[in-house]
């Protein structure tokens, strides 16, 4: 295709100087203009001379108290609610207890009819027993009297020819036997009034204490699914709904989370760089994030012993999470401080204070 060179020489230049004055324009009119925005929240500032920078936790005094249950199962009944005040031994939740409601009731069976064998045993004997004992030992000594009768009258015969020996003996054995049945049944008289054997009474009575023991250890496994409050506290917080399967042992997510109703601490983390600058009992202060002008005081509680890895994170971009931090516990003294459990707060500790 055939282009004329007058045509390339009058487009070119017109594309070039329209492509420089959209450099100019957009240079000039769409450059980015940086402007100085003031922050919502002033930062905070030291409120000592030479203090120790520290991120705090808010948390109660007894600290963060996760109820969990000893044994798994499904969740029948929450009783309290995120927020409510419970006294130690109040219920929070319980487990259901349906199969060990029916074992409760077989237990308790067994329990009365080891009991009632023991009162039979205790109350022995009938009444109606005896005037039957009785008599079969009187019916006994009329037969020996019989007995005996029989052979006075043979052995009254002088002529030993009217009477054979053979006879003689029968009425003897007659007689002996007759003594034997009345020693027999006055033998079971006596025991009859002798009322249970002691042995069989000791049988009966751990028979029913086992029974006995056996229904409290089913009721001790009912009251063990009632998963119940420590201490008197606050429930802080709530995820246990009815019908809700609750695994036992240690939760990501604790059931419910209690703390004691009264004065907070703070829980200080000191990176390991500014440990030695923290003295024991010294003055600290907390500002709360988003309101830096409250300045709460606070006073020292105690140091734990054991220096763990960083956790609780403040934002930062330069924070390093792999620094190991120091926790100092400070009570909070300013009173009606408007301060949550697991808010986070700026902490300031005088270095030039404690011991």
């Amino acid at each position: 295709m055939y282009r004329s060179p007058l045509l390339n020489k009058a487009v070119i230049p017109v594309l070039a100087v329209g492509s420089l004055a959209y450099a100019v324009y957009a240079t000039a009119v769409m450059r980015p203009v940086h402007e100085t925005v003031a922050p919502l929240a002033p930062p905070p500032e030291r409120p000592f001379p030479r203090a120790v920078a520290a991120v705090g936790i808010v948390e109660p005094a007894s600290e963060l108290v996760a109820a969990a249950p000893r044994v798994a199962g499904s969740i029948s009944t929450v009783h309290v609610a995120a927020g409510q005040r419970v006294k130690a031994g109040d219920p929070l939740f319980t487990l259901d207890d349906t199969d060990l409601r029916a074992e409760l009731a077989l237990r308790r069976e067994a329990e009365r009819v080891a009991a009632a064998r023991l009162d039979r045993l205790r109350a022995m004997p009938r009444p109606e027993d005896v005037p039957i004992a009785r008599a079969a030992l009187d019916e006994a000594l009329a037969r020996l009297e019989d007995a005996r009768l029989r052979l006075g009258t043979i052995e009254a015969v002088t002529d030993r020819g009217a009477v054979s020996d053979d006879e003689r003996n029968q009425r003897r054995q007659a007689v002996a036997r007759a003594q034997a049945e009345a020693a027999e049944r006055r033998s079971e008289l006596d025991k009859l009034l002798a009322g249970a054997w002691k042995e069989d009474l000791a049988v009966a009575e751990s028979e029913r204490a086992m029974a006995r023991a056996a229904a409290a250890r089913t009721e001790a496994d009912i009251d063990r699914l009632t998963t119940r409050a420590p201490i008197d506290a606050v429930v802080l917080r709530l995820t246990a709904r009815a019908g809700q399967y609750a695994p036992a042992g240690v939760l990501e997510e604790p059931l419910a989370t209690l703390g004691s109703d009264g004065p907070l601490h703070i829980r200080a983390d000191v990176t390991e760089h500014d440990i030695p600058r923290v003295r024991s009992g010294a003055a600290a202060v907390a500002m709360p994030r988003g309101d830096a002008g409250e300045k709460i005081r606070l006073r020292f509680v105690r140091v734990e012993p054991l220096v763990t890895p960083k956790r609780a994170l403040s934002g930062f971009a330069q924070e390093r999470v792999d620094t190991r931090v120091m926790q100092v516990i400070f009570a909070v003294e300013t009173p009606d401080a408007a301060l949550l459990v697991g808010q986070q707060v700026d902490v300031f500790i005088d270095e030039a204070g404690g011991a």
